[in-house]
Order: structure tokens, then C-alpha cells, then sequence
């Protein structure tokens, strides 16, 4: 009998070991998620991504945006809304009150009594 055969728990905590890690990788969201934003006059699709494309290429980030929304044509409506992707660890600076609607604030640990 070879080793592996003896010590039959090492199988199975190879396997649990395997399943884990398949479990983490189909379950990982990545560092990305989406945001609704609307569409406003003079927006165009390189002066979005311009604005929110983070570590993004503007080409990838137009790509991303068009196949999430379906877009299969050159130009966006003022008034429809798009889900964008925004990298989980963006910091918002608000210009105003429409524009942005969550804002993370990165405070000292003795500034927060």
C-alpha cells in the first residue's frame, strides 16, 4: 500500500482544499462594481469614461460600459441611465449633491472623537 492510500484524510483534505478555493474564485467579485449614474446634456461616452474609469484604459472602460448596457451604437441619450463600473477602492470628492450620492471620507483615528 502506497502512502496515500494509508493516510486517506490527506484525499479528502486535498479535495475541501480544491472545493475552497474554486468556491473563492467563482464567488470573488473582483475589485469592480457597478454605479447608476444618468446621463446628462454633452455627455459622451470617452467624457464619462475621462471622469470614472480609474486604473481603466478609456478604451477598455467604453467597452466595459457598452456590453453591461447593451450599447451597440456611437452615442448616448441625455436622460437614460448607465451602470458604470467604479473600483471598489475610489474615493468620491463631491462637486454637488447630484452628481455624487455616496461619498467615503478617510478620517484620522484621532480625528473621529
Amino acid at each position: 500500500m502506497s502512502w496515500l492510500e494509508k493516510n486517506h484524510y490527506i484525499k479528502i483534505l486535498s479535495i475541501v482544499t480544491l472545493l475552497i478555493i474554486a468556491y473563492i474564485f467563482i464567488t470573488d467579485d473582483g475589485d469592480m462594481t457597478f454605479e447608476q449614474i444618468t446621463i446628462k446634456e454633452g455627455d459622451t461616452l470617452w467624457t464619462l469614461a475621462e471622469r470614472y474609469k480609474g486604473y481603466m484604459t478609456t478604451e477598455e472602460w467604453i467597452r466595459t460600459v457598452a456590453k453591461e448596457n447593451n450599447i451597440n451604437v456611437d452615442y448616448i441619450i441625455a436622460g437614460e441611465t448607465l451602470m458604470i463600473p467604479i473600483p471598489k477602492d475610489a474615493i468620491y470628492i463631491a462637486m454637488n449633491e447630484e452628481e455624487i450620492q455616496s461619498i467615503k471620507v478617510a478620517v484620522k483615528d484621532n480625528e473621529r472623537k
